[in-house]
This record gives structure tokens, sequence and C-alpha cells, in this order.
């Protein structure tokens, strides 16, 4: 199903190409604003990495969040929600949105999407910060906006179902390993949960994100021998002979889809060792810091780009009007 999705056609990059989408979404918003800005305000600009870090900061809250969420949330809705906030911020900026709220809007509607059947009201009782109330309300005001940002792509396919079958492979093939394959679900569980705070969402299919977790696993169990189980696992899943004279008459196409497959594993395992940085309290605080300049700066900078727009004579749409809008941008930092 996921080599037909609008998740492969429409959401799968590389990451020279998220680089890019990342860096022309920064300098449109720099430049909404950059001819209204005193000097001393210009230093507000943060950089896309700096933006990045900012979303890795409210990831890795969110998953605190879902993990102290009641009733207990699947696995499948974190995906989902993570698959989501990082497709949106792909065209919104955080400087310009209520990021916060984005992401619990992202929660909510992967609940509906996984079908985790819950209220708004139950929802937000989860929520240690804001007015319930007010909190029901733009969640659901943001709810639509969302669904639109993503064009409605809504179907995320996950990489838990992949790993489960490619763990019950591993048990019906592999019968002479000498330790059970159960024992390598926690560390490929922390496996998923760090690469909810990288980019391989975006980058690699579910199957191999899930041979990367079982692979990440095995390392932890058995060291040196982690490759040469998985190896032999893809060897047994694609039909290759163990015998080496019959592993002479394997088709070529099989060999190399066998070598392709662990080269992308090991990348995907280098990916979120490298890319999984923890985000530190003093890190978030001062995210929270610059979020809360920037935003309280923006309403004085459209009334400025509004008296600039009257000053040219009020030719074409008064900024901020309609695809200007902010998305529900007034959020208290929290």
């Amino acid at each position: 199903m996921y080599a037909t999705s609008t998740q492969k056609r429409e959401w799968t990059y590389t990451p020279e190409k998220l680089a890019a989408m990342r860096l022309e979404i920064n300098i449109k918003f720099r430049q909404k604003y950059e001819s209204v800005m005193q000097p001393d305000e210009l230093e507000l600009f943060v950089t896309p990495e700096e933006e990045l870090r900012m979303q890795r900061s409210i990831e890795d809250a969110a998953l605190k969040f879902a993990d102290k969420f009641r009733p207990h949330i699947w696995p499948s809705v974190k995906w989902t929600a993570l698959a989501f906030f990082k497709r949106a911020f792909l065209v919104w900026v955080p400087s310009d949105t209520s990021i916060r709220m984005v992401m619990m809007a992202c929660f909510y509607l992967a609940m509906k999407i996984d079908e985790f059947y819950i209220t708004i009201e139950d929802f937000v009782k989860n929520m240690n910060v804001g007015e319930p109330r007010q909190n029901a309300e733009r969640i659901l005001k943001l709810e639509p906006e969302l669904m639109k940002i993503l064009d409605y792509n809504l179907t995320v396919h996950c990489p838990y179902r992949p790993y489960e079958g490619h763990l019950m492979d591993m048990k019906t093939r592999m019968l002479l390993l000498n330790f059970d394959l159960e024992s390598i679900r926690r560390d490929s569980m922390r496996f998923f949960q760090n690469a909810l705070q990288t980019d391989v969402l975006l980058l690699y299919p579910p199957s191999q994100i899930a041979l990367a977790a079982i692979n990440f696993g095995l390392h932890a169990q058995v060291s040196g021998k982690s490759d040469e189980i998985l190896r032999e696992f893809l060897r047994k899943l694609i039909g290759i002979e163990e015998d080496s004279w019959a592993h002479r008459d394997a088709r070529p196409e099989d060999l190399e889809k066998l070598e392709k497959t662990v080269t992308r594993v090991n990348q995907i395992m280098r990916e979120v060792d490298r890319n999984f940085v923890a985000v530190t309290e003093q890190e978030r605080e001062n995210h929270k810091s610059q979020l809360a300049r920037i935003q309280a700066l923006i309403p004085a900078l459209d009334e400025r780009r509004k008296e600039q727009w009257l000053a040219g004579g009020g030719v074409g749409l008064m900024p901020g009007e309609l695809a200007e809008q902010p998305v529900d941008s007034d959020d208290e930092i929290n």
C-alpha cells in the first residue's frame, strides 16, 4: 500500500529537498517583514536550523505529553501526529504560528484518523496549560486549516505493523538463534521514539525504518553479530539460498536488492544516531523566549506593513488578508 500512497508520492523527500524547502519558507517569512523592521529587530529572525531545533523542542515535549496521556495513546497515533506536524512545518514557520497548539491539533486529528476515539473535552483535560474551553476551541479551529495544509493526505503508513511482521518472520525463519527475539523489542521501541525527533519519517519507507529498529535492537543484544543476523534474515526473506554454490546462481536483481536494503538500513540508523539530539531544559526555555519575542512583535509589524501599503496607494490586497493570515498565532508560550 505504501508503494502507491500519497505518503510516498507527496511527502517523501531527499535530505537536500527538505533543506531547500525549509530555507524557502524561512526566506519568505523574512521577506514578509524585513522592509518594516528596525535594525535592532532584525536579530529576532532565526535561521532554518534554529527553526528546526524549535520544532524538535516541541516534538520532545509532545512525546512526553503522549507518554502521560490517559487513556494510553497507541504508538501509531504518536507517529501519525508527528508526521502531520513535520509536514505542516514544511509550509508554515514556527515564528508565525502557535506551534504548541498546532501540535495539539495534530494529535487530536491523528486520534480521529487512527480511530482512537476520545472527545475534545477529555483530550484537553490532559493539557496542563491554558483554559480547557479555550484550548478546545483553538484545536477545533486549527483542525480544518491543518487538513488543508496537508492537502487532505491524512493516511500515514507507520513502521509498527511492518516491525511486527518482520519480527514474526524472523522467529519463523531464524530458528537457531540462541536468544529470545522478543528481548530486542524494548530497544527497538527506543529507536522509534528517537526517530520521531528526526527527519526519517520524511525520508524513508516505513518497512525500512522497521528493519532499522530491528537491527538497532539486535545490536543492543548481540552487538558483534547484528549485521550478520539481519543479512541472513534478508537472504531468507528474499529467497537467496545459503549454500555458497547455490548463492552463485542467485538472480543478480535479488543480490542487488539485498545489498540495497542493508545499505538503506544502515543509513537510517546513522540518520537517527546523528540527528537525534536530546533537547535540554535550557534550550527549551530559550526557544520559548525567542518565539515569545517575535510573536509579540508581529502585530506591530503587520500594522507597519499596512501603513506602508496605504502610503504606496493601497494597490492590491491589504497585507494580512487571505493566505497571509497567521495560524492561531496568539499563543501563550508554555
